[in-house]
């Protein structure tokens, strides 16, 4: 996964989840709404719905395993497709001791999404697994619902969110029991992209369910247990300056943009486009981190809604992500709007023309800058791809010190003007190198081991005998 200047800008789209199925798709729920829905529906419903029960029957993937092919042959060249995994708590078990603590994961969730990595892979399509959807925690009244049943809807409801909000103010039984074995099962398949912690976080930390610094606690506690698998982690956020928030301690930062959904105040200004909701990409602002946009496009719940513009405003979110700077954009499920192929087509479409990522004239993605005045790139702000790559992290202790080297011996020489055009051969044939190496995890090692570590090694030694004589 390479996200430096002319690597692949990253285009997607949500799945969500299969079909209609949202919270039962890929495993079985103790927390089911099934007994909600019996017949006939005014009859009395004796379980406790506040407690795990064992679920019956099959999860919708294990009795329609064709639906996974049907979706990833649909969507085939589109470079990445975002799963919800945990919804209503599915595919979670739970102890049957009254606390309601995690004690596993369903095997047939394991199964079903094993497939599913397996069969994206097939069509080349990269899978980015989002763990919670914070939303659970609203309550929604479902419609159709007899009235003699709300209160059982209540207590279903008030256990799901009490746990999700006990899994985040105390996540250790979660990464034990259910985070660890998941990233055993998943962590070699070629389709998995990275782990996307939770949807949206705001809603809860805006609602005072727990604070703003109990979120990053449970942040940074899910991504110490994940880092040993080497699986890549971001924050699916609702809010730009939330997602740079938490752009520290995660690989890569993700927000949401979206049209304004709602009918805008009387006198007030048009709603704007994408390049104004999004801004211009700023590595600063990331810690030097890259950022996708992990939803975007005309919103579902418009008012009024104007059928026309799903696929102008989705295409205007796409432009605007990948001339702006940023590393990819995923648009919201295409299953959810009037003129679904019409959207899923602007997908595939943008997708086709193999957009890469920009550098934006003003800040460069790997921490460069633009000249803006010969509009020429200053080669001692750029990336380190190789060594970026090698390692995993632009902010990696050797990456910085082949930085310091390029900086204040390469370029600070007498020869300067001869190491700038090796250095802007190097900028200009490293990319496609990085990418390669994060696609074989071979490769990247065979260059880890064999070319980084040795330069990196002779290079300190250099410095430590001859100190500024090496700029004579």
């Amino acid at each position: 996964m390479s996200f430096s200047i002319g690597s692949k800008f990253f285009v997607g789209i949500n799945l969500g989840w299969f079909e209609d199925k949202y919270g039962y798709d890929l495993g079985r729920s103790e927390f089911s709404d099934g007994p909600l829905w019996t017949y006939p529906p005014t009859a009395s419903i004796t379980a406790n719905l506040a407690v795990p029960n064992i679920p019956q029957g099959q999860p919708y993937l294990s009795q329609h395993p064709e639906a996974i092919e049907n979706y990833f042959a649909k969507v085939n060249g589109v470079n990445i497709v975002r799963l919800w995994l945990f919804e209503q708590l599915e595919g979670l078990v739970f102890t049957k001791d009254g606390n309601n603590n995690l004690s596993g994961i369903d095997p047939e969730f394991i199964n079903n999404l094993v497939a599913v990595l397996d069969t994206a892979n097939n069509h080349n399509i990269k899978v980015y697994l989002a763990l919670f959807n914070s939303w659970d925690t609203n309550s929604s009244q479902p419609s159709g619902l007899d009235p003699s049943r709300i209160p059982k809807y209540q207590e279903l409801f008030s256990a799901r969110k009490q746990i999700i909000l006990k899994i985040m103010q105390d996540p250790t039984d979660f990464c034990n029991n259910v985070l660890v074995p998941l990233a055993n099962a998943i962590k070699d398949k070629p389709a998995l992209f990275a782990l996307d912690i939770m949807n949206e976080p705001e809603s809860i930390t805006e609602a005072n369910m727990i604070t703003q610094q109990q979120l990053k606690v449970f942040v940074e506690k899910v991504v110490q247990a994940i880092s040993p698998s080497g699986i890549k982690v971001s924050v699916g956020c609702m809010r730009k300056n939330i997602s740079m928030s938490f752009s520290s301690f995660v690989d890569f930062s993700d927000f949401h943009a979206y049209n304004n959904p709602n009918v805008p105040p009387p006198n007030s200004p048009p709603t704007t486009g994408a390049q104004a909701r999004i801004g211009t990409y700023s590595p600063s602002d990331f810690s030097s981190k890259a950022c996708i946009l992990g939803e975007c496009g005309y919103h579902p719940s418009s008012s009024p809604y104007d059928i026309a513009q799903e696929t102008a405003t989705l295409q205007d979110f796409l432009q605007s992500a990948n001339s702006s700077g940023y590393a990819g954009a995923l648009a919201w499920r295409y299953q959810d709007y009037k003129n679904p192929d019409g959207v899923l087509q602007t997908v595939l479409s943008f997708a086709n023309t193999g957009p890469t990522i920009q550098d934006t004239g003003t800040v460069n993605a790997t921490n460069g800058t633009t000249n803006s005045n010969t509009g020429t790139t200053n080669p001692t702000k750029k990336g380190c791809f190789i060594a970026t790559a090698a390692l995993d992290s632009e902010i990696h202790p050797h990456v910085q010190f082949l930085r310091e080297y390029r900086d204040k011996v390469l370029l600070k020489s007498s020869h300067r003007k001869q190491f700038e055009k090796i250095l802007d051969w190097y900028y200009s044939c490293s990319p496609p190198v990085a990418e390669a190496m994060n696609r074989d995890k071979n490769l990247k090692r065979v260059i880890k081991y064999m070319i980084v570590y040795p330069i990196v090694l002779s290079l300190k030694i250099l410095v430590k005998l001859l100190g500024d004589e090496l700029k004579d």
